[in-house]
């Protein structure tokens, strides 16, 4: 349970950069209105596959999988969430990935019907000030990527050293290569386990390149006619220390499929409370 409360969202100073990132050097003022819940964890495969049988949801085969060979990411048809190329060995307990924005949806409007309650992803601002827990520095445990790899699971020297991605790792060891299961980490102060790393999460956004014009009450920024590309927030177990904090974010077209994206749902309180806060 995510108490309502006031936050600033994206990063004062940040260096200005290109595409849905951009938006992040923008900082606006944000209140939540109003209590909500948070999966604790990334909903993982053994949840989903429960969601594909119960449902009859046949997802698009093809996934955007990382080629070690090529050293790149690359369309596989032959890939989809029942096995995606990382983990080479999934369990039911990581993370489902190879899902799109519609897959998410889906799966979230069928646990609202499956438990007569609203059921939701969330919107960005919500996901940011629940990833914040509390906080105003780039990461809940503090502004060094360093000292976090007790907390999340990125691009480290465990990763560095067995997949060569060309961009900068955080100088600590998080002992996962790739994937990790699902709350293999501590949990952030508001008992949600990897809001950082691990996968990349779809929020219910438009993806934008500005703050500019966005709700500040907390709604998703959504529009008619639907978005040309939606917004993933968290980063991955792949993602270098500059794309892992609570303010980063990025965008993908709502049919992308790639093996380090996932999601977490919310839940809608209605009348049921929780304790305010000003963060």
């Amino acid at each position: 349970m995510i108490p309502a409360g006031s936050f600033v969202m994206g990063r004062p100073g940040a260096e200005r950069r290109s595409g849905a990132a951009a938006a992040e050097a923008e900082p606006v003022a944000m209140r939540i209105q109003a209590p909500f819940a948070l999966s604790r964890l990334e909903v993982t495969r053994r949840q989903y596959a429960r969601f594909i049988e119960d449902s009859g949801h046949e997802p698009r085969p093809g996934c955007r999988t990382w080629d070690p060979t090529l050293a790149r990411f690359n369309e596989d048809a032959r890939r989809d969430w029942k096995n995606p190329a990382t983990p080479a060995q999934p369990v039911d307990d990581h993370p489902v990935s190879c899902v799109s924005h519609a897959d998410a949806t889906v799966y979230a409007r069928w646990l609202a019907q499956k438990t007569g309650e609203p059921y939701r992803l969330p919107s960005e601002a919500e996901w940011e000030y629940a990833a914040r827990g509390g906080s105003m520095g780039l990461r809940p445990w503090g502004e060094e990527a360093e000292d976090g790899c007790d907390q999340t699971n990125t691009y480290d020297v465990t990763t560095a050293a067995s997949y060569r991605l060309g961009w900068d790792h955080a100088g600590c060891r998080d002992g996962y290569a790739d994937l990790a299961p699902a709350g293999s980490f501590l949990a952030n102060p508001y008992g949600l386990h990897d809001m950082i790393g691990n996968v990349r999460e779809w929020v219910e956004d438009c993806a934008t390149g500005s703050y500019a014009g966005r709700p500040r009450d907390g709604r998703a920024w959504t529009w008619l006619g639907g978005c040309g590309q939606r917004v993933v927030r968290g980063g991955s177990w792949l993602s270098p220390p500059d794309a892992a904090t609570s303010a980063a974010r990025a965008a993908a077209d709502g049919n992308d499929r790639a093996d380090d994206t996932g999601f977490r749902v919310a839940l809608d309180l209605g009348d049921r409370t929780a304790s305010g806060g000003e963060h």
